[in-house]
């Protein structure tokens, strides 16, 4: 998402961009998401084709949280483990403000990620009973008919279209 919003030549358009892309990752149904994401595509072609390409590019990656149980998707297509522990590296590292080398700069950082290893080794980030849902026998996901594709696509629009117009609203107030 940050990388399609880059993409853009102005801030405004920027936000546009952000608000077609958003409300893709926050539908409940991996058809749906998968809907949602083709359409984002396509809605950001009239827009930005640079953020199309960097979209479509990333497609598979962008993606990949659906392949597991749903309860899992917001815990695996977030980073925030790994932003908490830059976090924590620039906290430090603000203390010392100069570093005499690079090594020390290193230093500092792997003592903070021993010490994120130390807290984290200690909690799951999934518990037994999430990580137990992974291995249940779940029915193969079959692909939607033409007219289940077709309802999936009317959905998306009403949702990315209905993202877009409460944010002009709110830019506009």
């Amino acid at each position: 998402m940050r990388d399609c919003v880059r993409e853009a030549s102005s801030r405004r358009l920027g936000r546009r961009v952000a608000r077609i892309v958003a409300p893709v990752f926050r539908a409940k149904d991996a058809d749906q998401v998968r809907a949602m994401y083709h359409l984002a595509a396509e809605m950001l072609e009239g827009c930005c084709p640079k953020a199309t390409e960097v979209w479509e590019e990333a497609e598979a990656d962008a993606l990949a949280y659906l392949d597991f149980p749903a309860s899992h998707w917001k815990r695996l297509r977030t980073n925030n483990v790994q932003e908490r522990t830059n976090r924590e590296i620039k906290r430090r590292s603000k203390v010392v403000q100069v570093f005499p080398s690079a090594a020390s700069l290193e230093r500092l950082a792997g003592a903070v990620m021993c010490e994120q290893d130390e807290v984290r080794s200690g909690c799951r980030y999934f518990s037994e009973a999430k990580i137990s849902e992974f291995y249940e026998e779940r029915p193969a996901p079959k692909a939607p008919d033409e007219r289940r594709r077709e309802e999936l696509r009317l959905v998306a629009k009403k949702a990315i279209e209905a993202s877009l117009e409460l944010a002009d609203t709110m830019e506009a107030a």
